[in-house]
Order: C-alpha cells, then sequence, then structure tokens
C-alpha cells in the first residue's frame, strides 16, 4: 500500500531516521523526546564536545575525563544531560532534573542552530 506523506518509509539505517528526528523532519509527538536528545547528544559529545560545553558551560576537561574512565559511555550522557538541566534550571521541585525540559532545550537548540555549526552526515 502506498500512502506518502502518511506513513514513514523504511530507511536504510537507524542513523537516518535519528538525523531526520534530530533536525524536526519526523514529528515530535510520535517520538520520545528524552531518547532522541539523549542520542543527540551523544552525538555531540562524540564530534562536537567543544561547542556543548561552550553552550551549556560545562567542564570540558571533565567530560574528556569520564569519557576515558568511565566503561558505560552512556552514564557520561546521563550525567551531561544532568548537568545541563542544573546549569539551565530545568529543574522540579526537590531540586531534580526534569529531563523532559532538559529534552526540549537541547533540541530547540539545536534546530534552532544556536549550539553552533553541526553537521550530521560526514564525507566518507
Amino acid at each position: 500500500m502506498d500512502t506518502p506523506g502518511v506513513l514513514w518509509p523504511k530507511f536504510e539505517n537507524e542513523e537516518i531516521g535519528l538525523n531526520l528526528s534530530f533536525t524536526g523532519t519526523i514529528k515530535d509527538e510520535i517520538l520520545d523526546k528524552e531518547e532522541i536528545a539523549f542520542y543527540l547528544l551523544k552525538y555531540l559529545i562524540d564530534n562536537y564536545l567543544k561547542l556543548v560545553s561552550e553552550k551549556y558551560k560545562l567542564n570540558y576537561e571533565e567530560i574528556e575525563e569520564k569519557i576515558n574512565t568511565y566503561e558505560d559511555k552512556n552514564q557520561v550522557i546521563l550525567e551531561t544531560m544532568e548537568q545541563i538541566g542544573k546549569n539551565r534550571g530545568a529543574l522540579v521541585s526537590g531540586g531534580r532534573v526534569d529531563n523532559k525540559k532538559v529534552a526540549n532545550i537541547l533540541l530547540q537548540d539545536f534546530r534552532e542552530g544556536r549550539i553552533g555549526k553541526i553537521t550530521l552526515e560526514k564525507v566518507k
């Protein structure tokens, strides 16, 4: 059945789908924004750590050290998201970080070019 504009075609790989979701091409309502923001931050840390550190006033060297010492890189991303939330005041009662707000901040800043000049695809 051909459903142009109604259903998304199958993507060659997961990376294409993630890139489309990072840019907002796939509607946020059908995705888990926290998960998309997690993968966006993972990509940014891998490729644009300096820009992320500057934008969100993070300690670049501390993140680099965690990347090199932590066995679970996902923990580094979660801790970085938490620090972004604290730095940006995305808190709920009890001083806990509101992950939904952090996800919205990351995605909006990325989509509006506030983090810096970033490309999602590299020449191979």
